[in-house]
């Protein structure tokens, strides 16, 4: 064996990256490792094309084996040998421009890209930077992320009295945000109503160098969903479309191998027959609109799955399509039609469905950045969702940008049974069938229970690990997460709203843990859990069933429930 640069996948290449990766080799029963599955598109001569990468996600061991992968991995890459090099060998942004061009494919759990992404940039075994100079044709890398030019003023000054009146109403609060810091995340960002009081406040940094305000556009993630859902129950109540029809009553083109049988209920509560791991979005999340379109149009479903039977996230396919469903039925974009239906009525100004390119340009070096922290190594900033393209291409249902005070109006006027600062919009019966429970019976392992209409709903009387929204929320509480880092809720029963952001992305199982030590403060500090002393409905109550509402799987027909 040679030191010389070898072809990527080569087979002298895989000599020498079983000697390079041996020291360190990952434990393939470790919790921490992970299977991804590589196959290059373009391979040739003696250049495999099925690689199975094991990456230890907590000590940054990998190791490289050709072949038929075996199991399934929890992650599978179709791409070339140029995106390859990238994607082992290029800096942050060129690895998250990778899912910009449409060229690259992904099938199973995209959020370990995350978390692979941050091992690939540290490289705490030194595997990569050895491997770099044992392959042909690396990319050149570029700059880690920077800060920039910070807001206006002293950021410590300006945002000072709201910091005090915080630390005064919220005590318990700040001090389980500071325990945070520096731990799971660098900086967060807060808005609480409820009990007279109203506090919104940023600590910590958004950025490198750039101190978190509270005027600040952190994504949202998920916690965009509700108001795709919202779109929905305004028109059902002008009776343009019903949530139980097909998706096909609206898209004709949606139909064929399997298309015409989901139904609008179903991707509203998670329970079509697509699962994520075929999500024909993941490879090209933020690729043009007209390739994502193509890609959803000829998705096919499998044949032997049942609707109803156990929860499919769809964080990206779905939303996409009842953003599409929007613009045939009302002639809107989706984007127009949340800011003119939506955010102006809720008095929104500062919500971004999508950057326009000139607001990019002027925010890009203050924009939060999403951290990588948890898994035992240190926190890493990252290009994901924060490129030209990613915020100024709409990823409908997960990159809505703004403070977290105008996400809190969103679920004001939702717990204000639909009436928003600047208008109403919806009936307060609307908002009681979007948040009432649709999915029962079912849920997943990252503690998913019940669900409404594009609604999580409280759930810790199914099992601790499914809390949604705290110890003290009461079972009435529905809001949304975004992915493991921010959350937002309105609780009627005790007329509280949280939202809040933590720019720092950690495991599934931290992040419910820290939100969690978060919103029972809250309710301590405002004295709200106590509520359920005095109020038999309010928060802390007690149940062992849910309340009788409309089940996953009920009749959509008179002929019966799914099948």
């Amino acid at each position: 064996m040679t030191g010389a640069p070898h072809a990527l996948f080569s087979a002298a290449w895989l000599r020498m990256a079983a000697t390079v990766a041996a020291p360190h080799a990952p434990d393939p029963g470790s919790g921490s490792a992970v299977r991804i599955g590589l196959r290059l598109t373009d391979a040739s001569g003696d250049v495999a094309d099925r690689v199975l990468l094991l990456a230890d996600m907590a000590t940054g061991a990998l190791e490289f084996t050709a072949g038929e992968w075996g199991e399934r991995p929890a992650m599978t890459l179709a791409l070339s040998r140029a995106d390859a090099l990238v994607l082992l060998f290029g800096d942050g942004e060129q690895r998250v421009r990778l899912f910009e061009h449409g060229g690259l494919r992904l099938e199973g759990v995209f959020l370990f890209v995350f978390f692979l992404d941050r091992v690939l940039q540290q490289d705490p075994a030194g595997v990569v930077a050895r491997l770099r100079e044992l392959t042909a044709g690396p990319p050149p890398r570029g700059p880690e992320p920077t800060g920039g030019a910070a807001s206006a003023g002293d950021p410590a000054v300006a945002e000072g009295e709201a910091l005090d009146h915080a630390r005064e109403r919220l005590p318990l609060t700040m001090a389980a945000l500071r325990h945070e810091l520096g731990r799971t995340t660098p900086g967060a960002q807060l808005y609480v109503s409820g009990a007279d009081t109203t506090v919104s406040v940023a600590l910590g940094e958004a950025r490198p160098g750039v101190p978190f305000t509270r005027d600040a556009l952190p994504i949202w993630y998920c916690c965009s969903k509700p108001f795709g859902a919202v779109a929905v129950g305004q028109l059902w109540e002008r009776g343009l479309l019903d949530p139980e029809h097909p998706v096909a009553a609206y898209l004709p083109w949606f139909t064929g191998d399997g298309r015409e049988t989901v139904t609008l209920r179903q991707l509203l509560t998670h329970t079509s027959v697509v699962p994520m791991g075929l999500d024909p979005l993941h490879g090209s999340m933020t690729a043009p609109l007209p390739l994502r379109r193509e890609q959803v149009r000829t998705m096919a479903v499998p044949r032997d799955a049942l609707p109803g039977s156990k929860i499919t996230y769809a964080p990206w396919w779905a939303w996409f399509l009842l953003s599409e469903v929007v613009r045939a039925v009302d002639g809107r974009d989706y984007e127009r039609y949340l800011a003119e239906e939506i955010l102006t009525p809720c008095g929104m100004t500062d919500t971004r469905v999508v950057l326009a390119p000139e607001e990019y340009q002027r925010l890009a070096s203050r924009l939060p950045l999403i951290h990588i922290t948890g898994g035992g190594l240190p926190s890493q900033p990252t290009h994901w969702f924060a490129t030209e393209a990613s915020c100024t291409r709409p990823v409908h249902g997960l990159n809505m940008r703004g403070p977290m005070a105008d996400l809190g109006l969103f679920f004001e006027a939702l717990a204000n049974g639909g009436l928003g600062r600047q208008g109403r919009i919806l009936r307060a019966q609307t908002v009681a069938a979007l948040t009432a429970r649709h999915r029962v019976g079912l849920r997943d392992d990252f503690g998913n229970a019940d669900w409404g209409l594009g609604f999580r709903v409280e759930s810790r009387y199914v099992a601790e690990e499914c809390t949604a929204f705290g110890h003290h929320a009461s079972l009435r509480s529905f809001g949304h997460y975004g992915l493991w880092t921010s959350a937002a809720f309105a609780d009627p029963d005790a007329g509280l709203v949280v939202a809040l952001h933590l720019n720092g992305k950690t495991w599934q199982e931290d992040h419910q843990r820290r939100l969690i030590a978060v919103c029972d403060a809250v309710y301590r500090d405002l004295g709200l859990d106590r509520a359920a002393a005095v109020h038999p409905g309010g928060p802390g109550r007690a149940l062992t069933v849910p309340p009788p509402t409309v089940t996953a799987d009920q009749a959509t027909s008179p002929d019966g429930p799914e099948r």
